[in-house]
């Protein structure tokens, strides 16, 4: 069983995102994370890397997660324009990934969904 938290980076797939994000970083990855999520039914595995993708771009807007790596805060804050236009595409993704998803579902399952909702709003504010 892979690890499944409340946070971002509480799950396996974020996490492994994170990593191969961080050893090459690119908006065209965050691109494609949201891209990902496009379809008629987003995938937990897909809203999960999402989730991360939009804290990237929330740090890009200088409202870092205390809980996103330095190098990965410091990478997305020096590329400010880069995070502005991805905005609005990570809120509308966030937005579905709460509200229509594989991800919502599960959570949907335990006693932590308002918890949940609360995680991926807190993220949406600093959007």
């Amino acid at each position: 069983m892979g690890a499944w938290g409340l946070q971002f980076d509480e799950n396996d797939d974020a996490a492994d995102w994170l990593a191969e994000f961080s050893d090459s970083p690119g908006w065209p990855a965050i691109d494609a994370a949201f891209g990902n999520c496009s379809g008629e039914y987003i995938e937990a595995p897909e809203c999960s890397n999402a989730l991360a993708a939009a804290e990237v771009v929330a740090a890009g807007l200088g409202k870092t997660s205390p809980r996103l790596d330095g190098e990965l805060a410091s990478w997305a804050i020096s590329m400010p324009e880069e995070a502005q236009s991805r905005r609005d595409v990570a809120v509308q993704t966030l937005s579905r990934v709460r509200d229509d998803s594989e991800l919502k579902e599960l959570w949907e399952e335990t006693d932590e969904f308002a918890d949940w909702t609360a995680s991926v709003n807190e993220t949406l504010a600093r959007l």
